[in-house]
């Protein structure tokens, strides 16, 4: 509640809407108020706790009238944990949710009307699907993750989504390290995993297991104390090396599915030069370049690059890794600067703030045939669709992947023709 809010009484609404952010929406008095936990359909008894001046979050007290689509959620840690927000939802009603709020969000903030958006897509299992997590110690030292909007941690010590290998990694890490932060990954396939502490002001107290242990540095880097924190992971037939610093899917079946879409998206490559931004270690750069594309991959995290060359290599494909900030790379290109060809097809796969208006401008000034856009975040996504859209391109295709079920994120491979 903010500071000039007053004291609430709990009132009764019907949920009629939904956010990317994963919350029910109400009306109260005109306003609209975002009800975590709460269905479409459902008429519920809520208090809001705080009272902006264009919009409100509430509090739910008690479902009324529940959802068809309300299940019990599997996790004990809901909804105390804010890491799995949609757990009260039966899996394929989330994925309708997915698939509405990706079609919303482009219809208001990519101002497109009827967007060719598919149902979305079930990815694998339900549960037990993260290789990867990163755990916040409270006070006492016990491990687990943030409560929903707060730096408070919920300890938690068997978490739902993880798979078997990443959780064995976890029990062994116990709760008694010292760390402030443990970031723990593993992969069942190679039988690799590695752990990464982050020492607090107290003495640390490193855990034995069958896993690589790192400690991060304040300049970014990693000490090692058992190996170096390498991992390798097979993905559609290639197998990939990376280390606990550089990204990686954090879902195998998902890595596999996002492959798959995105060849199918860019069509036939081959003889092509494609562009493969914010390419990290090579996971889409690689099948590009064995379907027959002449591939240049721009990175700028400095470890990612090393490792997408080494995947390459490993796999005797030719890939051109530049070693450079994306925007700046594009605007050199835009600007006629560098010796790089203008390509073809463009893929690229930004961060959760999206690509922006500068790299998507110097993309409309290129003019690629085809731009095929991974995105983990709708909202970015529909931003950069007005600006491609009203830049001359057209959405051909939007794909909707449900890589992360029991929360509200969802992955989206679209396509746009010129």
């Amino acid at each position: 509640m903010t500071r000039d809010t007053p004291q609430h009484e709990p009132v009764e609404a019907i949920v009629d809407g939904f956010t990317h952010g994963g919350e029910g929406v109400v009306r109260v008095a005109g306003k609209a108020v975002f009800v975590p936990g709460t269905i479409p359909g459902e008429r519920v008894r809520l208090r809001i706790v705080d009272d902006r001046k264009r919009w409100a979050r509430g509090e739910l007290l008690e479902v009324l009238e529940p959802s068809p689509d309300r299940v019990p959620p599997p996790c004990p840690y809901v909804p105390d944990c804010g890491g799995c927000d949609l757990q009260h939802v039966a899996p394929a009603a989330q994925r309708a949710l997915k698939t509405r709020v990706v079609r919303e969000q482009l219809e208001r903030l990519g101002g497109l009307t009827d967007p060719p958006v598919r149902a979305c897509q079930g990815i694998g299992p339900d549960r037990g699907y993260r290789t990867h997590a990163q755990l916040h110690a409270d006070p006492e030292g016990r491990l687990g993750f943030h409560r929903a909007g707060t730096h408070e941690v919920v300890p938690i010590s068997r978490c739902l989504v993880l798979t078997d290998a990443a959780q064995a990694v976890r029990d062994a890490v116990g709760d008694a390290t010292g760390a402030v932060e443990a970031t723990i990954r593993a992969h069942a396939a190679t039988g690799t995993a590695a752990v990464e502490l982050t020492p607090g002001p107290g003495p640390l107290a490193p855990p034995d297991g069958a896993f690589d242990l790192v400690l991060s540095q304040p300049d970014g880097r990693v000490a090692p104390l058992r190996g170096d924190g390498t991992l390798t992971e097979v993905v559609a037939g290639r197998t990939y090396t990376f280390d606990v610093t550089t990204f990686f899917q954090v879902t195998t079946h998902g890595a596999e599915t996002l492959v798959t879409a995105v060849l199918a998206a860019a069509g036939d490559v081959s003889g092509a030069l494609v562009w493969d931004l914010y390419a990290g270690v090579g996971l889409l750069s690689l099948p590009l370049a064995a379907a027959g594309a002449e591939v240049v991959a721009v990175e700028g995290h400095r470890r990612a690059v090393e490792h997408a060359r080494a995947n390459a290599a490993a796999h005797d494909l030719p890939v051109q890794v530049i070693a450079d900030d994306v925007a700046a790379f594009t605007a050199d290109a835009a600007a006629g600067e560098g010796d790089v060809a203008l390509p073809d097809v463009v893929v690229l796969d930004p961060p959760r703030s999206g690509a922006g208006r500068e790299v998507v401008g110097d993309l409309l000034a290129l003019a690629p045939a085809t731009i095929v856009y991974v995105a983990c975040d709708v909202a970015a996504l529909a931003r950069d669709t007005r600006t491609l859209t009203e830049g001359g391109y057209r959405l051909t295709d939007a794909r909707p992947l449900d890589l992360f079920p029991m929360t509200h994120h969802v992955e989206v491979v679209a396509t746009f023709a010129r």
